[in-house]
């Protein structure tokens, strides 16, 4: 009897998923494609937050986070120094 319960189940949810309609999906970029999370717990000046780096230019940003029991916000981010990525095109001092 369990088992006929089972597949009787087992067959609604089959019929019911080959009966759904598929969600239209929306491919949009996000506003802040760019932007790569490095570190979610970095400590900078007494501060934790978040270490962000921007793909698009080399900079490397630290958001610190608000000490508010209630809510976790974060305060003005801090520049914190910017990598040079197109000097990884070219080849290596000689040693």
């Amino acid at each position: 009897m369990i088992l006929a319960v089972i597949a009787i189940l087992l067959a609604v949810i089959a019929v019911e998923l080959r009966t759904a309609r598929p969600q239209p999906v929306y491919a949009d970029s996000s506003r802040f494609d760019h932007v790569q999370v490095v570190a979610t717990s970095f400590v900078f000046g007494g501060n934790t937050g978040l270490v962000l780096l921007d793909k698009r230019n080399g900079n490397v940003w630290f958001l610190p986070r608000g000490q508010d029991m209630a809510k976790t916000w974060f305060k003005e981010p801090v520049f914190l120094i910017r990598v040079p990525f197109e000097k990884l095109d070219q080849p290596p001092p000689a040693q």
